[in-house]
């Protein structure tokens, strides 16, 4: 990372891929060229899963350890400095450069290995984890709707083998 000062710990990458609405996941495909996608995620422990169709660019590469690396971002802010704080900085390219034309983030980056989840009961319990994350008021109608659609839709899990995160904020 060239950005040594902006480097956070595996915790807190871990706590960014939580956080994030959605992430980007990027894969070589059979051709050679690179498949990106984003998708809905959520984190058990060191895996990530998914849902996809039963066909698809994502039902032919997302499996037998593939390749697969994700990006993600929890935050992401332009800031909005007063006026007063930019006459203050005003002959400073650099101050302004930092505080001013530039954005506040926190990002993460896993790199994964996909399989797609076979049994049943390990899908029903990935599928369980994505609706509490992101339909949690529904939840007393997911027995039905998960029993009813899981012949219809894949689920995989993405395996992280490493992690890296970085933020940067304003102080």
């Amino acid at each position: 990372m060239r950005r040594s000062d902006r480097q956070l710990n595996e915790e807190s990458a871990l706590k960014i891929i939580d956080e994030s609405q959605y992430a980007t996941l990027s894969c070589i495909d059979e051709n050679g060229q690179i498949f990106s996608i984003p998708i809905s995620i959520v984190r058990d422990g060191m895996s990530i899963f998914i849902h996809g169709a039963k066909t698809g660019s994502k039902a032919r590469l997302y499996k037998d350890g593939k390749s697969v690396e994700l990006v993600a971002v929890s935050q992401n802010r332009v800031p909005t400095p007063s006026y007063e704080f930019c006459e203050s900085i005003k002959d400073s390219a650099s101050e302004l450069g930092g505080k001013v034309f530039t954005t506040e983030y926190l990002s993460a980056i896993a790199k994964t290995k996909a399989y797609e989840v076979a049994q049943n009961s390990q899908k029903i319990k990935a599928l369980e984890l994505l609706c509490k994350k992101y339909t949690p008021n529904y939840m007393d109608y997911f027995d039905t709707a998960a029993l009813g659609l899981l012949n219809k839709m894949n689920i995989y899990e993405l395996k992280i083998e490493h992690l890296s995160a970085k933020a940067k904020i304003i102080k």
